[in-house]
């Protein structure tokens, strides 16, 4: 079965060049429509009452200038981008995938102790959405 939806969820963590890659190149090797993806904390970009900030605001042109900085400007223009704000990310993505033919996401190894002690996010993902998934191992 060919793919014709491709999903790419990004954590912009400046570490996603290999599963940017891997997209672009399944995207033009099927022909298929890239749809990339990252999901902003509600309160993304505001301080809270503790005084700290639950992360970095993300927009789509700086997903797009990840794209561009990997080298892919043309498909960085012509993706469609989504950043849904959510307090689950598994659950954002669950509702982006559903007309998804295939999810990319990145994977980061884990120390000994988190490996042992602590679900990834990746794997939240994987347990929560109906299309396959594809893993890609990031550098480091």
């Amino acid at each position: 079965m060919p793919y014709k939806t491709l999903l790419v969820g990004l954590s912009m963590h400046g570490d996603e060049t290999p599963i940017i890659d891997e997209a672009v190149r399944l995207a033009n090797s099927f022909g298929a429509q890239l749809i990339a993806i990252h999901v902003n904390d509600p309160n993304a970009g505001s301080l809270t009452m503790m005084m700290d900030s639950p992360g970095k605001l993300i927009t789509e042109e700086m997903v797009r200038d990840c794209f561009r900085n990997a080298g892919h400007e043309e498909i960085a223009q012509r993706m469609d981008v989504r950043i849904p704000p959510s307090e689950s990310i598994p659950q954002a993505i669950k509702e982006a995938s559903q007309n998804a033919d295939l999810l990319i996401l990145g994977h980061k190894r884990m120390s000994y102790f988190k490996e042992h002690f602590l679900d990834s996010i990746d794997e939240g993902i994987v347990n929560h959405v109906n299309c396959p998934v594809l893993l890609v191992q990031k550098d480091g």
